[in-house]
Order: C-alpha cells, then structure tokens, then sequence
C-alpha cells in the first residue's frame, strides 16, 4: 500500500510538472517594421543591401524608371540596411 501511495503521488508530480510546460504559450516574433531606404547604387548595385541608407520618411520621388528608394524590413544583421527580400514598395526617379 505505502509503495502504491508513493507512486501515485510521484506520477501526480511529474504530470504536474508536464503540464505546467505544456501550458507555456510559444512567443512569437514580432516582426520589424518597414522602414524607407534610399538607393544611393548604380543600377549593376540594386541587390546590394549596402547601396542604401535609411531614411527617416517617405522620399517622395517623382516618377520615372530608376529606383530611388524601398520600403523594406530592416535586416536583421544591420538596420541602417534593408532586408531586400521584403520590399513591398518602390519609389522611382528619373
């Protein structure tokens, strides 16, 4: 009996113990907000993060056919750069 009691009070402590990690909720990453970056490249040097610089407001370009900026996630190895990968809008210039 005594080691049927201590058994059970065992189970119901590593059940305990189970559930409460269970329970946890998983975080989620919020991810960064879109930043505007201005192109500063040739057009050979589009895909290359380190031809733009962060700008604290929309640029306003005017239309035309070379970039001028992107609105884009920063990257997460630097900041100042964008993640290219997640332009989700361009501005032109001629």
């Amino acid at each position: 009996m005594k080691s049927s009691k201590s058994v059970f009070i065992a189970l119901a402590f590593v059940l305990g113990i189970g559930g409460a990690l269970a329970s946890k909720a998983a975080q989620t990453v919020t991810p960064l907000a879109a930043s505007w970056y201005v192109f500063n490249g040739t057009p050979s040097q589009l895909s290359d993060p380190s031809k733009y610089s962060l700008s604290p407001t929309d640029p306003d370009c005017t239309t035309g056919s070379d970039r001028c900026a992107v609105l884009a996630q920063p990257s997460t190895s630097n900041p100042n750069q964008p993640n290219l990968a997640t332009i989700t809008q361009e501005e032109f210039k001629n």
